[in-house]
């Protein structure tokens, strides 16, 4: 049964779906004695870490403080479902670092710990899940709960090695071994060590976008701590040598099927080696004609005249800059750039115009309304600049001649054909 037809039908084999359960019904119970879901049962119990580790956004260990003010000393305890969420979590988007525990000094990033991750998503989970099952070749795949529980001497010195391929295995893939362990009431602490070492094998993520870098191999997209993700779209159009996720392209073709409307979430966190310093979730329309070749033009247009536009108000920055402070050097200049709301004004109207853009990508007149857009955005940012600066005599000298900068860089974008 298609995707379509199975959004149609509204629900997956029941009968099927509970004999699969009943089969592996033990592999989920997240405090078996011999097999706890997602776990290894014989982990030494010497030395427990706090739970908040599975957690990238929370205080603990070294990570920069983003959401909270947890400590390790005393990590309050939590239900059983939100340590099992935490758990699975932790398993696909831990960042490489040090473990120092089995013999072992340093794990390996889980496979979803640095690429930005894009999810289509419905009204239900139903849906969601209908959209994102690619079809794919089983075969010499099999999740976690399918193989024999791991045990200690298999993580002992990166005692097991296992191809990082096949969508099942990556996206059950233990990266860690954790040992929860039960207060009676919760979880407030685990026991830890290090997980399955990846074999690094050709595998494109069905959820994950790749490009070719200026090295020449194929690299996963990130998210970047500077800007949103959709200024990074182009790098995924074919004109570019990317490629949309595969989810993505399944997503479109039931879209077009079945003629309703779907969201893209891109999900990821921005890192810095072993540091996780942001957790970003944007979220955009998905229209047909983005997977489509006229609408991929479209995109790659209107994100050229959007980059065109910001390229031009640096220097319009600047032309202010030096007209304040004169002949400084140019690590004061720089600060001085940095400071004014031109460039962050500009980009975060236009964060706030892009998902309705995208909404219209291959309606008639769409690209004259987002250059409309992008002029507009400039123009709001210019007056914040003007309000910022103040009204000094060289700081109006300064803003007439970023004024007349400006109108230069406006007027290089209106000649530009689309």
């Amino acid at each position: 049964m298609d995707a379509a037809d199975l959004l149609e039908r509204g629900a997956f084999d029941q009968k099927a779906l509970e004999a699969y359960l009943d089969q592996y019904h033990d592999r989920f119970w997240l405090f078996h004695p011999e097999a706890p879901f997602f776990q290894i049962a014989d982990l030494p119990l010497e030395d427990p870490l706090p739970w908040t580790k599975l957690r990238p956004e929370l205080a603990t260990g070294n990570n920069p403080t983003l959401f909270d003010h947890t400590t390790d000393p005393d990590p309050p305890e939590i239900p059983y479902a939100e340590a099992a969420r935490a758990l699975v979590l932790h398993q696909n988007f831990v960042l490489g670092g040090l473990v120092r525990r089995l013999g072992v000094t340093s794990g390996k990033d889980g496979p979803l710990a640095r690429p930005a991750v894009f999810l289509p998503t419905g009204d239900t989970l139903f849906e969601t899940l209908v959209l994102n099952l690619v079809p794919y070749e089983p075969e010499g795949d099999e999740p976690l709960w399918e193989k024999p529980p791991l045990r200690r001497k298999d993580v002992e010195k990166a005692a097991t090695k296992w191809p990082l391929s096949g969508i099942t295995r990556v996206y059950t893939w233990p990266s860690r071994g954790v040992l929860l362990l039960d207060t009676g009431k919760g979880v407030r602490w685990m026991a830890y060590g290090p997980g399955v070492e990846p074999d690094p094998v050709f595998f494109r993520d069905p959820m994950v976008a790749y490009r070719q870098s200026s090295k020449g191999n194929v690299v996963p997209l990130r998210l970047s701590e500077e800007k949103s993700f959709w200024r990074d779209f182009s790098a995924m159009l074919p004109a570019q040598g990317g490629a949309f996720p595969a989810a993505l392209q399944h997503a479109g073709g039931v879209q077009d099927e079945t003629e309703r409307t779907y969201r893209l979430r891109v999900l990821g966190q921005v890192s810095d080696q072993a540091k996780v310093l942001d957790v970003r979730r944007e979220v955009y329309p998905l229209p047909s004609a983005l997977l489509k070749e006229e609408g991929a033009l479209e995109l790659q247009i209107a994100l050229r005249q959007a980059e065109d536009l910001g390229k031009g108000l640096v220097s319009v920055a600047w032309q202010v800059a030096r007209g304040v402070l004169g002949d400084k050097d140019a690590a004061e200049l720089e600060a001085f750039v940095r400071s004014l709301p031109l460039l962050p004004g500009y980009w975060a109207n236009l964060d706030l115009a892009f998902p309705e853009f995208l909404n219209a990508l291959g309606e008639p007149h769409s690209l004259e309304a987002w250059r409309e857009e992008v002029f507009r955005a400039a123009l709001r940012a210019w007056e914040a600049t003007r309000l910022f600066v103040g009204t000094g005599g060289r700081h109006l000298a300064a803003l007439a001649a970023g004024e007349r900068a400006l109108a230069r860089v406006l007027g290089a974008l209106k000649e530009v054909k689309a």
